[in-house]
């Protein structure tokens, strides 16, 4: 008999799909802006943070449920040794796990997106240096910086590096690709 909620690796693989062609497409908007003024671009830009928020909250939740019930997220950890992010916390500075990303999302009181480049790919670059080649492009690598408290008054903020944490969090079978 389940104990939990239902869920499935497709709920999880469609809202990560949602969720990386929001963040993605936001890196373009303002390239079919004419300019400042008010533009037809601002009704559909206007949903931007709303949308991107919703997801992510959306991803985070389920991903803890389906960790809770089926404890899926320890399986994809392997691919990400390094975590998905920063967490700096009581003057020490540690790798975000998964698991502890998707907490700090659902718990944070402040939110804000950063939409920067990198030069090497958020999925694959360890699997390439580890093969001995050095693959450099010009890669969309949003982040979500977060702040909140911890029920015993410890402040925190976290950086969570969106793509890897989507794949991370999206994908039950992320254990059988070899990416670190």
């Amino acid at each position: 008999m389940r104990t939990g909620h239902f869920t499935n690796d497709t709920s999880l693989i469609k809202t990560g799909h949602r969720l990386l062609s929001c963040l993605f497409a936001s890196y373009d908007y303002a390239l079919l802006r004419r300019d400042d003024d008010p533009d037809p671009m601002d009704d559909f830009q206007q949903f931007e943070d709303e949308e991107i928020s919703e997801w992510i909250l959306t991803l985070a939740a389920i991903a803890r449920v389906t960790d809770d019930e089926l404890g899926t997220l320890k399986n994809v950890e392997i691919n990400f040794p390094d975590g998905v992010g920063l967490l700096a916390e009581g003057g020490k500075q540690v790798a975000l796990t998964i698991r502890e990303a998707c907490n700090k999302i659902i718990h944070a009181k402040t939110v804000r997106y950063e939409f920067a480049w990198a030069e090497e790919n958020p999925i694959w670059g360890r699997w390439f240096r580890a093969q001995g080649h050095e693959i450099k492009g010009k890669y969309k690598a949003p982040a979500l910086l977060l702040e909140g408290t911890r029920q015993n008054g410890v402040t925190w903020k976290a950086r969570v590096e969106l793509v890897p944490f989507v794949v991370a969090a999206a994908m039950w079978d992320m254990w059988k690709w070899k990416l670190a």
